[in-house]
């Protein structure tokens, strides 16, 4: 029913996503901000968010809400392995479902360590790339999240060499680099 707010409930079904429509993703951006700033103001962290509409980098993707957190010693937000950072992303990402009533894609950041740490993951699957070349040997990474092992995944996909996949059991779960096999 339009104009009442969503109920929280817990269920099974496959969320529903947004329809193009720029003006359900503007307030799911107003509704991040919102959000984020109340939870940074009740733990006391003393910061600036700026959220912002990022387009989808194909067409099998969706605007995702982009909100960056910015301030001093801001080292507490991110945590140990960016638990956290995590943490603080899918705890927002459940407010602003329920409160927009429909899934948003939503990523948070702090002071660009996102940025940071891609950019350090994509020179790793490269390194190790060569190195799997050069050696012929298969390379096991380190365990990681499930949105660090697509970065890894999405840098080697058109590597005319090797190939990649994920083995083992969450949280252990890694990120593997072999060779293609010849044809």
């Amino acid at each position: 029913m339009e104009g009442q707010p969503a109920e929280a409930k817990l269920s099974n079904e496959t969320p529903t996503y947004f329809d193009d429509a720029e003006d359900k993703i503007e307030k799911a951006c107003q509704m991040a901000h919102e959000t984020l700033t109340d939870l940074l103001g009740k733990m006391s962290i003393d910061a600036k968010v700026v959220t912002r509409i990022v387009d989808p980098e194909d067409d099998k993707d969706r605007p995702i809400v982009l909100a960056d957190i910015s301030g001093k010693d801001l080292s507490i937000l991110i945590g140990r392995k960016s638990e956290t950072l995590n943490s603080l992303q899918y705890i927002t990402s459940l407010i602003l479902c329920n409160e927009v009533g429909e899934w948003v894609p939503l990523m948070v950041d702090v002071q660009g360590y996102r940025y940071r740490r891609e950019r350090q993951l994509r020179q790793l699957a490269r390194r190790i790339a060569d190195q799997v070349v050069q050696t012929g040997r298969k390379q096991v990474l380190e365990p990681m999240p499930a949105n660090e092992r697509r970065i890894i995944h999405l840098e080697l996909r058109y590597h005319p060499f090797v190939t990649t996949e994920s083995v083992g059991e969450e949280p252990n779960r890694r990120a593997t680099i072999f060779l293609k096999p010849r044809e």
